[in-house]
């Protein structure tokens, strides 16, 4: 059975973008048109959609979430501002190489792009028949990004998301399992988090992908690295492990807890702060090598935490965005 299933969380489906179930084939970008689409979804209630994540574009803070919805604050998040978007599918992941220029990923193999910040943005790229959601996104330049999702499926681009390049990645067993989550390491490797407790590591800018020995066979969620370079990957009930070795051998660390997590972010003074459901919360700070659960008393589910100028902590998820009470420098 599908270990996503076996979770049976109605917000957990949502949450990784409602999962349904490739490659090669190089697709034309600025100027898509997705038939039938609609803008996205406007109205009162916009501040109180689920949102799935959060990123800083200079001092504005973007946020995505359901029915195309994009939010926007230049005050730190006191007042949000609904940016224009060109459709209505379900947004999963957001990410700013700089103020300007930021993409954006969702259902129906949907990638977006913005050049003002997060006001405006413009379809790069979109395929409803692949029948996939793109679940993260991780751009190291305005013009060389990687947007990964369900099936295996993993898109490159070299020219800021003019063309985009579709490769699917295998396990050893030819399996093409969701891909959840990516991010760069100082060192310069690209790694993947998977389900069935695949993770994947590259070296060459994400051309080419090594499954790596796991210790946990449940879904990883996502994966982070640390300014020292360790490797945390973070997954299903409530399972962490860390790599110090660039992914060659891993370790399972305790969490105290069964919740899920959902979403990693490294905090201003060096914490590894993960989130998840039912108000899971858990900091490292000794870089991933233990975890201090710092659980909510509004069990909402999050998606993304993200650390505000003054230090401050803004939580995404279920109901929207709220501030919540955090003791991480």
């Amino acid at each position: 059975m599908n270990s996503i299933k076996m979770i049976g969380s109605r917000v957990l489906f949502t949450l990784l973008g409602m999962l349904l179930i490739g490659g090669g084939l190089a697709l034309p970008a600025r100027g898509v048109e997705l038939i039938g689409a609609q803008p996205a979804a406007t109205g009162p209630k916009v501040s109180k959609a689920l949102l799935l994540d959060a990123a800083h574009a200079g001092e504005r803070i973007v946020a995505v979430g359901e029915r195309g919805i994009v939010l926007y604050s230049d005050d730190q998040g006191q007042n949000w501002l609904q940016a224009v978007v060109p459709v209505d599918v379900t947004l999963t992941s957001v990410s700013f190489v700089d103020a300007k220029h930021g993409w954006a990923t969702g259902h129906d193999a949907v990638i977006l792009a913005t050049e003002d910040g997060g006001a405006n943005w413009v379809l790069q790229h979109a395929d409803p028949d692949l029948d996939v959601p793109l679940l993260d996104v991780y751009f190291e330049s305005a013009t060389s990004g990687l947007a990964v999702g369900g099936r295996g499926n993993l898109f490159r681009t070299d020219d800021g998301g003019k063309t985009w390049t579709n490769q699917v990645v295998l396990t050893r067993d030819d399996f093409d399992s969701h891909l959840f989550g990516i991010s760069k390491s100082p060192s310069g490797s690209y790694f993947l988090a998977s389900e069935q407790g695949v993770l994947y590591r590259s070296d060459d800018g994400g051309a080419t992908w090594t499954q790596l020995d796991s210790p946990y066979r449940g879904s990883f969620f996502g994966v982070i690295t640390t300014s020292a370079g360790r490797v945390v990957a973070f997954a299903m009930l409530g399972h962490v492990a860390v790599s110090d070795d660039n992914g060659s051998t891993w370790r399972l660390v305790p969490t105290g807890t069964d919740k899920s997590f959902m979403s990693a972010t490294i905090s201003a003074g060096g914490a590894v702060v993960l989130a998840g459901l039912d108000g899971a919360i858990a900091v490292s700070r000794d870089g991933g090598e233990s975890f201090e659960l710092m659980s909510q008393p509004e069990r909402r589910k999050f998606a993304r935490l993200l650390q505000k100028r003054d230090g401050t902590w803004l939580a995404f998820g279920e109901g929207g965005v709220r501030s919540i009470s955090l003791d991480i420098k």
